[in-house]
């Protein structure tokens, strides 16, 4: 994972959002093998080819009366960037948000089970236990409901986010991406998307990004608004890279932002404090011979900032702490 987080990083401040990142872009279908759950129908997955695992993953579902084709822009954009994307359909396209978050654990379950699909190009390449998901509409609102259910979803990206009972994003409980637009008439951000913001509990990290004469629409596609792509990569970054590199530009307020709020905080990591307790000291050193053992990663483990870890980095550690 260290290349990948290095790359990401490096094309991020360094390319043009609009143009695709550095890794060649694949698809999985259920003719390749790919699992079709019962809670959702069909699925297709965006996969970089030549990215070194284990890879990051999101799901994401589309709104009412949408297929993947409305979203699907997001799975070439963000596995171009090292990020491995499914998108599920419904069983059907009048599915409440309920429904829609089954379809994407349902999902969750198939994108896993290519770790281990003997055949699959993903086998033994994905990070399985800090996962994401995402939706559009009443799909943003069932990404809501399944990261309350499912432990392993660290981050959700949610894209006019519609919910019929707004008191369920009382019970938000995974750091959270709002993205809408200003003028959104489908899922007014009065009664939806700032509402969920506002009730998502304040020791959740949460950020609200509303985009300057957006629309409901708007939001479907990373290529319609630069700034709302580099959020979502930099949430993922965080969140599911444990990598704070650009935290900074996750929280700045863009220029075309209509309403922009978030309660994230970007704390430097102490480098060498690989618990991140503030201390540095033998816990520290078991961790990271643990995390080279498991060809692992952490940039606060990474103390000659080579873009690996390895036993320079141990001996390194070993006489910060002597010192």
């Amino acid at each position: 994972m260290n290349k990948l987080k290095l790359v990401i990083s490096f094309f991020i401040f360094h390319s043009l959002l609009f143009s695709d990142g550095p890794f060649i872009v694949n698809t999985i279908t259920e003719q390749d093998g790919l699992r079709n759950g019962p809670d959702y129908s069909g699925g297709i997955v965006y996969y970089p080819t030549d990215a070194e695992g284990p890879l990051p993953i999101i799901v994401m579902v589309p709104g009412f009366i949408s297929l993947i084709s409305s979203i699907e822009d997001w799975g070439p954009f963000l596995a171009s960037y090292g990020v491995v994307t499914m998108f599920v359909n419904v069983n059907s396209i009048f599915d409440d948000p309920y429904e829609r978050s089954d379809a994407l654990l349902d999902g969750l379950m198939s994108i896993k089970l290519e770790n281990e699909r003997i055949g699959s190009p993903l086998i033994q390449k994905l990070n399985t236990t800090d996962v994401a998901v995402g939706g559009w509409s009443m799909g943003g609102g069932g990404a809501q409901l399944a990261a309350q259910q499912e432990p392993s979803i660290k981050t959700v990206v949610a894209l006019s986010a519609w919910l019929q009972n707004s008191n369920d994003s009382y019970n938000n409980n995974t750091p959270i991406l709002f993205l809408s637009g200003q003028y959104d008439n489908v899922a007014s951000n009065n009664f939806h998307t700032n509402v969920f913001y506002n009730n998502t509990p304040d020791d959740i990290d949460k950020l609200l990004f509303e985009i300057s004469w957006g629309n409901h629409n708007t939001v479907c596609s990373p290529y319609n608004d630069e700034e709302m792509g580099l959020k979502t990569l930099y949430m993922i970054e965080k969140y599911l890279l444990d990598q704070t590199t650009n935290c900074e530009s996750l929280i700045e307020q863009p220029l075309n932002a209509s309403d922009f709020s978030t309660n994230i905080e970007c704390i430097p990591l102490l480098l060498g404090d690989i618990n991140q307790d503030y201390l540095i000291n033998i816990q520290d050193i078991i961790l990271l011979v643990n995390m080279i053992l498991n060809n692992e990663f952490s940039s606060s483990g990474d103390l000659d900032f080579n873009g690996n870890i390895n036993i320079l980095d141990v001996i390194q550690l070993i006489d910060f702490i002597l010192d």
